[in-house]
């Protein structure tokens, strides 16, 4: 694909692109801000009662979904309050949010991705893959961290993955990362178990392995599928 070509698929994709930007950079001036009130108010949010985290998170599943809070952030947030019981309320908001997001990247692209990518090889090829493995590659793409929640929303929803495995495969890759993001919340209010170098080790290579296990599981999906897509497709072309 030349770069004339990605300019074109950009042009006849605007709206969905720019729809990516606004996720890719909405969390980070959010997260700051909600962190800087959040701390502000620390003992008074210590104090909700129940019926306030349940509010709390049914607006944080919109606000994840329309990438104004990470979802990283929102378990780092929730566990340094909640600890352990973050889980309860985050999970059920995380899968809320991604269908919501999941939702509204389609109706706004309106299929017109898939069809500026027709003409492409490599491209109807990728999408084929998402479409024969959509399980594993929804969960290998959640599993990574340092992927942002709604881009990758984003991308599985142009790739038209059913919403039933997109969903669970989202509950599977993202609940080891927002344990994780729970346990240094947690962590938090222990300053000497945050401060001790054993426990910045343990969680620099826990979020390391779950990188690297992404980019490898998908590594080997897509180049499977892939190499074999283009030897059947060399040979549709040398049977004509």
């Amino acid at each position: 694909m030349k770069f004339k070509d990605l300019k074109n698929i950009i042009s006849q994709n605007s709206s969905s692109f720019s729809v990516g930007g606004g996720l890719s950079i909405l969390p980070i001036i959010t997260s700051s801000s909600i962190a800087t009130i959040g701390f502000a108010y620390e003992n008074t949010i210590q104090n909700f009662p129940l019926e306030y985290w349940i509010v709390f998170f049914i607006c944080s599943s919109f606000t994840m979904a329309f990438a104004l809070t990470p979802t990283t952030f929102m378990a780092l947030f929730t566990g340094y309050f909640l600890g352990w019981n973050a889980l309860i309320g985050m999970i059920p908001a995380y899968i809320i949010a991604a269908y919501l997001c999941y939702f509204v990247v389609k109706w706004i692209d309106q299929g017109k991705f898939s069809k500026s990518i027709e003409k492409y090889p490599i491209a109807t090829v990728i999408i084929k893959t998402v479409h024969k493995s959509p399980l594993k590659i929804v969960a290998f793409t959640k599993l990574s961290p340092i992927l942002p929640f709604a881009l990758s929303n984003l991308l599985l929803a142009w790739a038209k993955t059913p919403i039933k495995e997109f969903l669970l495969g989202s509950l599977i890759g993202m609940l080891p990362r927002t344990i994780i993001s729970i346990w240094v919340g947690k962590s938090i209010v222990d300053i000497q178990d945050l401060s001790n170098p054993n426990t910045n080790t343990y969680t620099q290579l826990i979020v390391g392995g779950l990188i690297v296990l992404s980019i490898v599981g998908l590594t080997q999906i897509f180049t499977k599928s892939i190499n074999k897509e283009m030897e059947e497709l060399k040979k549709s072309h040398q049977d004509d």
